[in-house]
């Protein structure tokens, strides 16, 4: 299996700073072009909200397919492998954003929704009435300050977007969602290695040491990463350490030595190394060029 591609948007590849905070389209632009497929890629610190308003298609969320059927959300955070089978032409919107300032608002703001923001979600919607659908009129908004661009559309733009999400996920409580489907056994192995990676990154535990947890040989581990996410088990391991450490290089004031010790490098030069071979610039520089977009 090829290596599953990192996208910024389908299609296109990704930027090397974060240069913009916000994306905002049809679903029929992209996918049409595409004859209603789009393959399975991932966005290595983007999160992804669509409004299907119109048809239905399979959602493929790491490995597993999931129905969805307008009207509904389809929440995909940073770094899930996921793709789009459409069954014909839909419609709706699709909204784009940088998920570390988004969880810097929520955690701030709301903390409760922190774990809801970074699981993936179908969540299915009522059948509005005309002018009683509460989600349209922000998708709106958001799209008009994407493209209108005008002063502070950057703080505007998380404004609107974290009461969209607040939005959605309130009808997420009061449905449940539609839920994922139970996985199949490589699929819960390669989900139960994220979440060790999740809890052990800073750590730097070896690839061998989370495959004895998870009591599979290295080969195993390595054969299930390449089939599941396209990647091998250590770049999954350096890519939660990637974008822990961007999340605090461009929304913290922490200093680059602290930042390194607490993401567990004694030596901040080999901190800055290893960020630099990953995202081909310094700390310095991404942290420069991240606020210069603010």
């Amino acid at each position: 299996m090829s290596s599953i591609p990192n996208y910024d948007l389908y299609g296109e590849a990704p930027q090397p700073v974060w240069h913009e905070s916000l994306q905002v389209e049809s679903i029929s632009k992209r996918s049409g072009a595409y004859n209603w497929e789009i393959a399975p890629h991932r966005h290595d610190g983007q999160v992804q909200i669509l409004y299907l308003m119109q048809g239905s298609g399979d959602v493929l969320l790491e490995g597993e397919k999931v129905r969805a059927q307008a009207p509904c959300v389809i929440h995909i955070p940073a770094q899930i492998v996921h793709g789009f089978q459409w069954a014909g032409q839909v419609e709706g919107h699709v909204i784009t954003a940088l998920q570390p300032p988004l969880e810097s608002t929520a955690r701030v703001l709301s903390p409760a929704l922190l774990p809801q923001l970074q699981k993936p979600h179908v969540i299915p919607l009522p059948h509005w009435e005309p002018g009683e659908d509460p989600l349209l009129p922000l998708c709106l908004a958001l799209h008009q300050e994407y493209h209108d661009r005008a002063r502070e559309h950057v703080a505007c733009s998380m404004s609107l977007l974290l009461a969209l999400v607040i939005h959605i996920f309130r009808f997420a409580v009061a449905d449940a969602g539609q839920p994922i489907p139970a996985q199949g056994r490589r699929s819960q192995q390669v989900r139960a290695f994220r979440e060790l990676v999740e809890a052990h990154f800073r750590n730097h535990r070896t690839v061998n040491d989370y495959a004895a947890e998870l009591g599979v040989t290295l080969a195993t581990l390595g054969r299930l990463c390449q089939e599941q996410l396209g990647m091998s088990p250590m770049a999954v391991i350096n890519a939660r350490l990637v974008l822990e450490a961007k999340r605090e290089l461009a929304h913290s004031g922490q200093s680059i030595k602290t930042i390194a010790h607490d993401l567990g490098y004694s030596d901040v030069g080999y901190f800055s190394r290893f960020f630099r071979k990953n995202t081909g610039l310094t700390p310095s520089e991404f942290r420069d060029a991240s606020h210069g977009d603010e």
